[in-house]
């Protein structure tokens, strides 16, 4: 393979981000299909902002962090030191009510597995090679998938609220 075919590949795949591949057999592109292909880019763009959002709020606590030893050692005034001390509560809180890392995480997870199961489909290798029941296969990877998805959501939302960070 050379560097022009290499390049192209790489593109193709860049192309593909967010989305599924096509089935080879067009039948197999039905209702069940293209819920499944929703349901996937619903997690995928859900994974990126919650990835998104956790990551600008610890690299602005972190900041905050680093400006509040610095105000210190500077001698700057309390009032402006004790705000960036102040931010750093905010953007904490900020993200432990938006429970951003854990739904990173749960949902990535959720839209990998449905990656993996969408290649499957659409190639038609197995457990999706037989025509009479790869739909009814698709359909119960993605009731699991959501079913297990939505119970650690839940389980997320009672320890928050257990934990009285409402």
């Amino acid at each position: 393979m050379d560097q022009k075919d290499v390049a192209s590949e790489k593109t193709e795949w860049a192309k593909m981000q967010g989305s599924l591949p096509q089935p080879i057999d067009p039948a197999a592109t039905g209702l069940v299909w293209r819920e499944f292909c929703a349901q996937f880019q619903w997690y995928d763009h859900a994974a990126t902002r919650n990835r998104r959002a956790y990551q600008i709020l610890k690299f602005l606590a972190l900041g905050a962090g680093a400006a509040v030893t610095v105000l210190a050692a500077l001698g700057a005034p309390a009032p402006i030191t004790a705000s960036f001390g102040a931010a750093i509560v905010v953007i904490e809180s900020g993200q432990q009510i938006g429970q951003f890392h854990p739904n990173w995480i749960n949902y990535r997870t959720s839209a990998e597995t449905m990656r993996q199961h969408g290649f499957f489909y659409a190639a038609g290798v197995a457990p999706y090679n037989d025509p009479h029941t790869r739909c009814d296969r698709l359909a119960q990877v993605m009731r699991k998938t959501i079913t297990a998805e939505s119970g650690t959501w839940a389980d997320t939302v009672r320890k928050t609220i257990r934990n009285g960070e409402q």
